[in-house]
């Protein structure tokens, strides 16, 4: 694998002490959210066909990132109690102290010629053919030092729930069907027109390991959505009655929702099962939930088009087939074990997403030598996951290689790598 493939283009802006870091730039095209580490969440970076736009919601508040300056847990309730207010009282309180004490931002404080700032409501919106430019002048009105790294895939190597489609190797024929979705979803008026409905279901199978959660969060993320994941605990209870009311309440609240929204079922085998004949109370309950969930799947599509389910499971046998008929889930997804190109493909992705977060000049994650053929052709047999965790082990190795003998260590080597890929393979 040549050396530049694996390392992303990466432009370094330094402006007045201020550093941007643009990562894969010429990635970038139009519709895309660009990534970024800005230190407030209230700033969204997106792509037009002109330029880019930024988008500062000033009046945006999160009172789990104000909770993070407090020692948290037993402190926390502790503080509550000590000001005898429940939460949401004080954080009523420190969000009106936190607004008061702003500093106010107008467009007039942007004094870069190519950045055009405009005042809408409380909202402060930026404009700009340059991104370094338009990150910048982003960093002025809220008083960031950087460096900051913008990117495509930014939100992604932060971790899973940004993931992007770009980010799935190995996968083209699932991830093409992926995209037909999330464009369905970005045109609904051209589905209306032609009367057309997307699938409403998605059943995902194969080996564990091999993504199937991480397409769900993909898809999320291509439709500008939310994931919603349904775990075995917020259905099934042991007293009678209850899990088929937990089950309608997830359709009942997934019927309200407004946002696109992916409802994953991970695990689908152990969530939803149908027993057939049933003897006893628990085969009971089981059928009432499976009963259930195809009532509601016949209408969720009619009832709120802003959802779609995704089921994954290891185990599609175990599955009824009446859960999963065309009408429910129109799309059945094979998601297999990776191929040597499979392979190849991931540990590029990966390897490139590990360069662009953590390389800065003087340091270096990895070596010229390393070549991800050789590596995939040595990991026959490992999942996705199995690579990933086979990088975080040569990573470790090496920090903690440094941390015990306070040297500098070198780059992680194409041997260290087929080192970490035998301790996976056992």
């Amino acid at each position: 694998m040549a050396e530049l493939e694996l390392r992303p283009e990466i432009e370094v802006v330094d402006v007045g002490g201020r550093v941007v870091r643009i990562v894969d730039g010429h990635r970038l095209s139009a519709g895309d959210v660009v990534g970024h580490d800005l230190p407030n969440r209230g700033i969204e970076i997106v792509v037009e066909p002109d330029g880019y736009r930024a988008r500062w919601v000033r009046g945006a508040f999160s009172l789990p990132a104000f909770a993070k300056l407090f020692a948290g847990g037993a402190a926390g309730g502790a503080l509550f109690r000590l000001l005898g207010l429940p939460g949401a009282v004080l954080g009523t309180i420190i969000a009106i102290g936190v607004a008061r004490g702003t500093r106010p931002v107008r467009a007039a404080d942007v004094d870069d010629p190519a950045v055009h700032v405009q005042e809408q409501g409380p909202d402060l919106v930026l404009r700009s053919s340059s991104l370094a430019a338009l990150v910048l002048a982003i960093m002025q009105v809220i008083g960031a030092d950087g460096p900051v790294t913008v990117s495509p895939a930014a939100a992604a190597e932060g971790g899973p729930d940004g993931v992007r489609l770009d980010d799935v190797g190995g996968l083209e024929d699932v991830v093409a069907q992926f995209r037909d979705v999330a464009v369905s979803f970005r045109h609904p008026e051209v589905m209306a027109r032609w009367g057309a409905t997307r699938p409403q279901g998605i059943l995902l199978y194969g080996p564990p390991g091999t993504g199937k959660t991480m397409l769900a969060q993909a898809l999320a993320n291509e439709i500008g959505g939310d994931l919603r994941e349904i775990r075995t605990p917020e259905i099934l209870d042991k007293w009678v009655g209850n899990s088929e009311k937990n089950i309608q309440k997830i359709f009942t609240e997934a019927r309200g929702l407004r946002r696109p929204t992916v409802l994953l079922f991970d695990e689908f085998d152990s969530i939803i099962t149908y027993t057939g004949a049933a003897f006893d109370a628990a085969g009971q309950m089981i059928n009432a939930v499976a009963g259930i969930f195809k009532q509601e799947m016949n209408t969720l599509i009619e009832a709120n088009p802003n959802v779609i389910v995704v089921a994954t499971t290891n185990f599609p046998d175990r599955v009824d087939a009446s859960l999963v008929r065309s009408g429910r889930f129109d799309l059945k997804l094979a998601v297999p074990l990776p191929g040597p190109a499979a392979r190849a493909q991931i540990l590029t992705k990966q390897i490139r997403a590990l360069i662009a977060r953590h390389e800065r000049p003087g340091f270096r994650m990895f070596a010229e030598d390393v070549d991800t053929d050789a590596l995939a052709a040595a990991a026959t047999g490992l999942t996705g996951a199995d690579l990933k965790e086979a990088l975080r082990r040569a990573q470790l190795d090496k920090a903690m290689g440094e941390a015990r003998s306070g040297r500098t260590s070198g780059p992680i080597t194409q041997s260290e790598l087929l080192a970490a890929l035998a301790k996976m393979r056992g």
